[in-house]
């Protein structure tokens, strides 16, 4: 028992040591700087948890949903409006699985019954739907029959008008405030979950024999990305987490809950009172938490060790307002599809991107579950240094392999309802994505108006190449 006591003993002082210290470094961005607050933020949030009978999917490849038996953590909408001018921009972070066109009556209905909800807040246009991709969740990735079910249409419309209301909020509430962003390495945060043997790809959840094993098929994101929106006293009023991994840990468990992801934010909501963390799930298509056994601890223990990489990367945050700009550009894209069994021959599929330049930084919106490859790609084409690459943004249309992916085969690349694009679509996300984020960059001001930012771990830059600032 004394042991115990001791060891809850150092671990409050510890918190409260790193409370304190991201505390002082969140100040001291305010401090000499309280007329530098060029946009505003506002938050708000809605419970989107779902009735019980709005079931969780169980297998993708045999379609099978059932009910949920009970909710371990409610489902939340987090909403921030940024607004400079006028100029006004939603991002909503979704406890969700993704939105799936045909799970939601279409994602262009879906938007303007959003946009309904919130009184005219924002635009279609003009906000972004990212999930987090919580597998233990409603089904809203159209892999199953669910989505035919009345309870299940019910909900849908309520959730748009529960997405609205936490939009509505966020737009008034809207407060002065300057960026400030920061990379943190996160070693061991995720792993790459297509695992080359001499029997082909297999997936990370199993076990092999080592004389089989040749390793990963490609990279892991070992960075977590952070925006933080900060007041005119430094204190942030929303913290935008970019980081990479499969929410998997509560996969076909009976109970409703956000897994890691939910977990992070409420630990951040803890020590930061008064912010709203938004988790921007990245391109985690090929990409698992370290840590495959499915339990509750797991997504806990998951959530807040990531927690305590954003509070290191809270410690060195860096000013990244100027140039004061804040701009969202979108562009619609064609992917090829191929043609799934007792199916017509497959159309284009019909999809979109999006790119969102605030001050220094960069954020890319991609719809589906691209392979994080494509990320690092962006990343490194990117004039920001800061580029929080983010997946299931929009409409859900599945797995976008990398081309190698499809030379190699396994799960992300069988034909099914999760996988529908075809070889090419790699090259086409990518190559859209780098102009869409250097057409933002060509509408900055005049060159002069603002510095560059640097990076307290600049180790973590030392793999990239040369950036255009």
């Amino acid at each position: 028992m004394k042991r115990s006591l001791a060891w809850t003993r150092r671990r409050f002082l510890h918190a409260s040591a790193a409370v304190g210290l991201n505390a002082a470094c969140l100040s001291s961005l305010g401090a000499g700087n309280s007329d530098n607050l060029p946009f505003a933020a506002g938050t708000g949030k809605a419970d989107i948890t779902a009735p019980l009978e709005v079931g969780i999917l169980m297998s993708s490849g045999r379609r099978l949903w059932q009910p949920f038996q009970g909710v371990r953590l409610p489902l939340w909408a987090r909403a921030v409006v940024l607004q400079q001018g006028e100029r006004r921009y939603a991002i909503v972070a979704l406890d969700l699985i993704g939105l799936a066109d045909d799970a939601v009556g279409g994602m262009r209905g879906f938007r303007d019954r959003v946009v309904a909800a919130s009184g005219g807040a924002v635009t279609a246009d003009s906000m972004v739907l990212a999930s987090s991709h919580t597998h233990s969740s409603p089904e809203t990735i159209a892999l199953t029959d669910l989505k035919n079910t009345e309870p299940f249409r019910r909900w849908v419309e309520r959730l748009a008008e529960q997405i609205g209301s936490a939009i509505r909020t966020a737009a008034a509430d809207l407060r002065p405030c300057r960026l400030a962003v920061a990379e943190q390495a996160a070693p061991g945060i995720g792993i790459n979950r297509r695992i080359k043997t001499t029997r082909g790809i297999l997936s990370a959840w199993g076990q092999y024999a080592p004389d089989i094993v040749l390793g990963p098929e490609g990279p892991a994101d070992d960075a977590v990305r952070v925006a933080a929106l900060l007041d005119k006293s430094g204190r942030p009023i929303a913290v935008l987490v970019n980081a990479t991994a499969h929410p998997v840990l509560e996969m076909c468990l009976p109970d409703v809950s956000p897994d890691y992801p939910g977990e992070m934010a409420i630990e951040l909501e803890k020590r930061h009172p008064g912010a709203m963390v938004l988790f921007l799930q990245g391109a985690c298509g090929n990409i698992n938490p370290p840590k495959l056994e499915r339990c509750p601890e797991n997504a806990l223990a998951h959530g807040r060790r990531l927690a305590g990489f954003v509070d290191q990367a809270m410690a060195g945050l860096e000013p990244a307002t100027s140039p004061d700009v804040l701009e969202l550009c979108w562009k619609s894209i064609e992917l090829p599809a191929r043609t799934l069994e007792d199916k017509p021959a497959a159309e284009p599929m019909k999809t979109r991107i999006g790119a969102l330049r605030i001050g220094q930084a960069a954020f890319v919106f991609l719809p589906g579950e691209p392979f994080l490859e494509i990320a690092i790609a962006i990343r490194e084409k990117s004039p920001r240094k800061f580029t929080a690459v983010v997946g299931y943004a929009d409409d859900y249309i599945g797995y976008i392999p990398t081309d190698r992916a499809f030379d190699n085969g396994g799960y992300e690349v069988h034909a099914g309802l999760w996988s529908r694009v075809a070889r090419g679509s790699e090259a086409i996300v990518r190559d859209a994505a780098i102009e869409l984020v250097q057409r933002c960059e060509r509408n900055r001001p005049s060159a002069g108006s603002g510095g560059d930012w640097s990076l307290r771990r600049r180790s973590v830059w030392s793999r990239r190449q040369r950036w255009r600032c």
